[in-house]
């Protein structure tokens, strides 16, 4: 019984002493108010996309609501986790309108409902976005006041 008990305690001992690694990316919550022109703008998608050479993995995204309040949430594995770690983003805003006015559904493809961009490129494109943002360790709050013209 000793022994067992000794080779028990030993075991415990042994298992408790791991490394534990921290997560390489932590994500830090990161949300704000999206308006064009002053007003709210709904149903747009927030996409927050590593600056080159960054190494905070694959950005955040986030739909706007009917007060153009947004909150990213990003990929960790397989899991969705809400924010997006720490770094320097390119900020992209996208909302796509179909041909009867009524917003595209962010995951259909805008080629399967013939929808246009409504947000001027300077905010919406991949490449022509001008927008950019530090997401510190602490997260935040990050508003953009877009123009349509």
């Amino acid at each position: 019984m000793y022994k067992v008990t000794i080779l028990g305690m030993v075991c415990l001992f042994f298992a408790g002493c791991g490394e534990t690694k921290p997560d390489p990316d932590p994500s830090v919550v990161v949300s704000g108010i999206v308006t064009m022109d002053g007003k709210p703008l709904d149903r747009a998608m927030v996409m927050f996309l590593p600056m080159e050479g960054a190494k905070q993995g694959n950005g955040g995204s986030g739909l706007t609501d009917s007060t153009g309040k947004y909150e990213l949430s990003s990929q960790v594995g397989e899991k969705t986790v809400v924010g997006t770690p720490p770094g320097k983003y390119k900020v992209v805003i996208s909302k796509m309108i179909k041909p009867d006015g009524t917003v595209a559904d962010p995951k259909e493809p805008p080629m399967m409902s013939a929808a246009h961009e409504s947000v001027p490129l300077q905010y919406s494109g991949f490449t022509g976005s001008k927008l950019t943002e530090t997401v510190s360790t602490s997260g935040g709050t990050y508003n953009f006041d877009l123009k349509s013209k």
